[in-house]
């Protein structure tokens, strides 16, 4: 099982906020609106996980949860957070029930355009159905923005 969203929204550090803020003072997401947004991606992944095995034949749940370019400031928190080391096994246990690792894609298979069109498409369609519009809008604030010039 995974945590409610709002326990983990609840989770505050400012250890990891003020480190953030002194690291990264250029970026779009202030450190409170980004560890939100990593609190909500972690969900997301345990959600996901638990989805897929409650229902391991839904075609639309294959796909990867991954952090994406357009989220590097999630993952520019996320990565702070683990200087933390002791507060983060802390929170992965207390909140988790286990180690939640960040490990790189480090998948060698080559994916086509039309796989991976599919694929970042069913997760887009699952940020939606379980973050919103709103999580969409943040998450990929800069490829909406390239859209937006194109029409």
């Amino acid at each position: 099982m995974y945590p409610e969203l709002s326990t983990l929204l609840d989770y505050k550090n400012n250890n990891v906020l003020n480190r953030y803020s002194k690291d990264y003072p250029d970026n779009r997401l202030d450190a409170e609106k980004a560890f939100r947004e990593l609190m909500k991606f972690i969900w997301l992944n345990l959600k996901h996980k638990s989805d897929k095995k409650s229902a391991p034949d839904n075609k639309e749940l294959d796909f990867i949860i991954g952090i994406h370019h357009e989220m590097k400031e999630i993952d520019d928190m996320w990565h702070t957070f683990l200087l933390f080391t002791k507060d983060y096994a802390d929170f992965c246990e207390k909140y988790i029930g286990k180690y939640f690792h960040h490990s790189p894609n480090n998948n060698t298979e080559e994916i086509t355009k039309s796989e991976f069109e599919i694929d970042f498409t069913r997760f887009l369609s699952y940020v939606y159905d379980n973050l919103q519009q709103e999580t969409l809008e943040i998450w990929f604030h800069s490829l909406i923005n390239k859209i937006d010039e194109k029409h």
